[in-house]
């Protein structure tokens, strides 16, 4: 893999272990998905 790959796929990982603290320490689920919009941004914006 190149480095480029790599590093998304640790930017997606930060972001699901973000996401499930998040949703458990706060019992939010039905907010934490605003993380995965931010991310999809993002992505779009990166990409």
């Amino acid at each position: 893999m190149d480095k480029k790959k790599i590093m998304n796929w640790i930017i997606a990982i930060i972001v699901a272990i973000v996401y499930l603290t998040v949703s458990i320490i706060f019992k939010s689920w039905a907010y934490s998905w605003l993380i995965w919009v931010s991310y999809a941004i993002y992505r779009f914006i990166v990409k």
